[in-house]
């Protein structure tokens, strides 16, 4: 099981990064994490949600939202606000 420090290591790589729009594998999130991804986050869409409840979305506090395309194992980070 993927813990929380582990995803703040992608909400690091994507305030290091500060492109607009960032398109990533799952595998690539996967190496940033440094844990296979749950099950969840490719099947279903939810994981991916706008929900800071979620405690692996760690894209928000880097001030982005997550488009996933579960079909093909891609997500794409839109900068919504700064981070």
């Amino acid at each position: 099981m993927v813990r929380r420090e582990q995803y703040e290591r992608l909400e690091r790589h994507l305030r290091s990064d500060g492109r607009k729009r960032i398109e990533m594998t799952f595998a690539e999130v996967s190496a940033i994490v440094g844990a296979a991804l749950l099950r969840s986050a490719f099947d279903y869409q939810a994981w991916w949600a706008t929900d800071p409840k979620h405690s692996h979305a760690v894209w928000l506090d880097a001030g982005y939202r997550a488009r996933p395309s579960l079909t093909a194992q891609r997500v794409t980070f839109i900068k919504t606000a700064p981070g």
